[in-house]
């Protein structure tokens, strides 16, 4: 039997859209996206299998309730309010669902309560969406970096081959001068070598 493993990128993306929501909200600098939210809120928690579209009927009632509060709400910032607001709540539900169906896993009961496991497949494949997204990224990223190098080195070595002056100084450095004595060292090491054995060869003669 597989273990039921909930990600833990499922409660990163649960927790990355709540901010969204919050930081949607907080950038309107409007206490009607709040006000409209709060009243949202109320249907989603009436009705727990509501759809993804807001109905006209419910659209209107939303708003009367929104007026008789004194707060006067676009339907336009009331749909996008929803619109977030359910994908959220969608999200808090469907993590739930998973971490049901992992103590249940855990209590070896799944069978026997009919616990149903799609959440953890959903969340499973938004982990696998990401980590193929940011892998394609990593790799875009790795080969952009290295054409912009090509063509910085490719470049630089132009402006050097038209560059007597330049060329100069790599010729005549202190490095150059430092490996040109040390290949005369090694010269000379090495005919010292060859005058040592050959005076070893005339005493053994």
């Amino acid at each position: 039997v597989v273990p039921v493993h909930l990600p833990r990128p499922a409660k990163v993306l649960s927790k990355w859209y709540q901010r969204r929501v919050r930081e949607a909200v907080v950038s309107t600098q409007s206490t009607g996206c709040v006000a409209a939210k709060n009243e949202l809120h109320k249907l989603l928690v009436a009705d727990e299998v509501h759809g993804k579209k807001l109905e006209n009927d419910e659209l209107t009632t939303v708003r009367k309730n929104l007026q008789t509060q004194g707060v006067d709400v676009p339907y336009e910032i009331i749909c996008k309010v929803w619109e977030k607001l359910y994908k959220l709540t969608f999200l808090n539900r469907a993590l739930t669902s998973a971490q049901q169906c992992r103590k249940a896993f855990y209590h070896r009961n799944i069978a026997c309560n009919a616990v149903e496991c799609n959440d953890v497949v959903l969340f499973w494949r938004a982990t696998r969406m990401l980590e193929i997204t940011s892998n394609a990224l990593r790799l875009q990223i790795m080969n952009t970096e290295a054409q912009r190098l090509e063509k910085e080195v490719k470049q630089y070595l132009e402006e050097l081959s038209n560059d007597e002056v330049k060329k100069k100084k790599l010729i005549t450095g202190k490095r150059v001068e430092l490996a040109e004595e040390l290949r005369r060292v090694r010269g000379i090491q090495d005919r010292l070598d060859m005058f040592i054995d050959e005076l070893k060869k005339e005493q053994d003669l």
